[in-house]
Order: C-alpha cells, then structure tokens, then sequence
C-alpha cells in the first residue's frame, strides 16, 4: 500500500542530482527511509510502517530515467500482532510478498540550490496484492549538501481499487476503512 510512494527516485536524481558525461549514476534508497501507511478503523486511527524500502534510480542523457522501489509487505508492523496478521492477510503476503512501484514518467523542474524542496510528479504502475494500477504522486524533492537526494510526499488511495478487502476482526465489529495514505521519507545515495 506504501508504495507509490517509493521511488520517485529516479525522478529526484534526474532533477535535482543533474547528470553527467560519464556512465548513468546509479541511486540506492538509504537506511533510515521510511514508507508508512496511515487509516482509520471502527475503534480509531491506525498506522502501519515498514522496517525495510528497497529501491534504486539511474539517470542517462540528461533525460532519461528508470526508478522503482518494493517494499516487502511483511515488514509492516501496525504495532499489535493481530493487525499486523490481518494486513498480511488482506495484502495476501503468501502469494504477493512484496509491493512495487516501477516509475513510467516524471515531470520536475530542473535542478535548484541545494536545500531547496522543488515539486516533483512521478507517474508510475503500483502492485499490490497481484492488482497493477497507474498512479500519479506529487511529492517534494531536494538535493541534500552531502550528495544524497531526498524526497518525501503522500497520496490517497482505497484499498478496494486493487481488489482487497479492508480488514477487520472480532466478527466484523472491528473494520479497517477502504481509504488510507501512503506516506514516504526517502533519502537516496549514490553507489
């Protein structure tokens, strides 16, 4: 469910990082990115956030660029066992045991000072639970004064528009909503 937001990376890098004449950079998503998702239940507000984001960027001729990003969908943890059970089950971790995003198109302007957030639109396919869908994620990028990139944004989607049921428990008294936000915090390095 978290990952739309995964990598608009390989828009980042090729915004706000620039390119050079030598062979493309390639961009790893650094430890300590994260990618949360945030709903509402029948008993309240919930989040659910993953241990681990995997993903990579790499920029050519100035324009062209290639970018995705999985998140193992195991590595959510909602804080409680049960709903961390109940997710798995609804994302159908078994036979689905990651989420991807692979970016298609991105539109940003072109690089500014470093330390300066710019918009950044990433257009991409996000699977989840076997579903494939195109999305479309506005988000904020920026390039940090060590190098790395760093971008971070939202977007809304429902559950039931990639065929999963929202969860629920105790005999249906307790029910995840269909509407949840994918949120990221990601940062990504050169290697």
């Amino acid at each position: 469910l978290a990952a739309p937001a995964m990598l608009r990376l390989g828009l980042l890098v090729s915004i706000l990082v620039g390119v050079t004449a030598t062979a493309p950079p390639r961009y790893e998503v650094a430890s300590g990115s994260r990618v949360w998702i945030d709903g509402t239940a029948t008993t309240g507000a919930w989040t659910c956030e993953a241990d681990e984001v995997r993903g990579h960027g790499l920029v050519a001729d100035g324009a062209d660029l290639a970018a995705e990003g999985t998140v193992p969908v195991r590595d959510f943890d909602c804080g409680s066992g049960p709903m961390n059970r109940d997710l798995y089950r609804a994302l159908q971790a078994d036979a689905h045991p990651t989420i991807a995003f692979v970016l298609t198109h991105a539109d940003a302007p072109r690089a500014g000072a470093v330390g300066a957030w710019a918009p950044v639109r990433a257009t991409g396919t996000l699977q989840i639970a076997g579903a494939t869908r195109r999305v479309s994620v506005a988000a904020e990028g920026r390039r940090l004064g060590d190098g790395r990139v760093a971008l971070r944004g939202e977007h809304a989607l429902r559950m039931t528009d990639f065929g999963i049921r929202p969860p629920s428990h105790a005999l249906g008294l307790v029910r995840a909503h269909d509407a949840i936000v994918a949120r990221f915090d990601l940062v990504a390095v050169a290697r």
